[in-house]
């Protein structure tokens, strides 16, 4: 695929990649792993974050300050560039946009609720707002949710640089020369990657069906990726570094750092 969307980034030719995946909000695991990367990390060297840095795992919020520190103190190495690194977006910011505006959406309780269960009361409560208010006001209709929904885009706005990060994440990165493909949660061979849709951060596939599938796709720019890389798979995934995907987090959030093959070079758990 030589032009893909601006909505994927294509990084540009250098040194080792970093993927960081899993985090989940874990800040003292991100803490430590991003001390390993400072330490490791070399001149033509890109990171690629996948998604879902907000998460039950930790403080979410205090996870996106350690995130935007990172990319401070890797930015000003030398020969850093502002394209080596990408942030994309996971299944955790995708709930963040929407419940921001569940003013619109048809049955507002209902989905508020779903997706409090898959993690969002974390990041509602770490910017100090209340979950049972937003569960009030679901049940009141949309003047009552928008007031809600405005106290917590406020609290989101008052920490520095957190709406900048989270307005401009990727849906997806390609490698340099496009053989890889890099996403949170997965991906749908069966369609392009420009019609994507939302299955690269809610794909809830195994490596091993991921794998098949890859094998027999025969369009929409496949054939010429020989590898997937994706932050986290299903619970009872069964990861195979040696197959065409690689999910990089298993139980923990976790650093690989991998060279133009796609092949891991370094794990780092914290």
């Amino acid at each position: 695929m030589n032009n893909p969307p601006a909505s994927i980034a294509r990084l540009r030719h250098g040194g080792c990649t970093w993927a960081l995946g899993g985090v989940s909000g874990d800040d003292t695991a991100l803490e430590r792993l991003s001390a390993v990367l400072l330490s490791r990390w070399q001149p033509g060297d890109r990171l690629v974050v996948l998604g879902n840095m907000l998460g039950p795992s930790g403080d979410p919020v205090r996870a996106l300050d350690l995130m935007l520190l990172l990319r401070r103190r890797l930015l000003a190495r030398p020969d850093a560039e502002v394209e080596d690194f990408v942030f994309l977006r996971g299944a955790q910011e995708e709930m963040w946009h929407k419940v921001l505006q569940l003013q619109f959406a048809m049955s507002p309780l209902d989905v508020l609720d779903w997706m409090l269960a898959r993690g969002l009361m974390a990041t509602i409560e770490a910017y100090g707002h209340s979950v049972a208010e937003g569960r009030i006001a679901s049940r009141n209709g949309p003047s009552a949710i928008a007031r809600w929904t405005a106290g917590l885009r406020r609290r989101h706005i008052e920490q520095p640089g957190h709406p900048d990060l989270l307005n401009s994440l990727m849906r997806a990165a390609l490698s340099a020369d496009g053989r890889i493909v890099f996403a949170a949660a997965g991906a749908d061979p069966a369609r392009p990657l420009n019609e994507q849709a939302d299955a690269f951060w809610w794909n809830g596939a195994s490596d091993g069906a991921l794998d098949h599938a890859l094998g027999q796709a025969r369009d929409g720019g496949w054939p010429a990726i020989d590898r997937l890389v994706r932050g986290t798979g299903p619970t009872n995934n069964a990861a195979d570094e040696s197959g065409r995907v690689l999910t990089v987090a298993r139980d923990h959030p976790t650093l690989v750092g991998l060279d133009a093959d796609g092949a891991v070079l370094e794990r780092v758990e914290p």
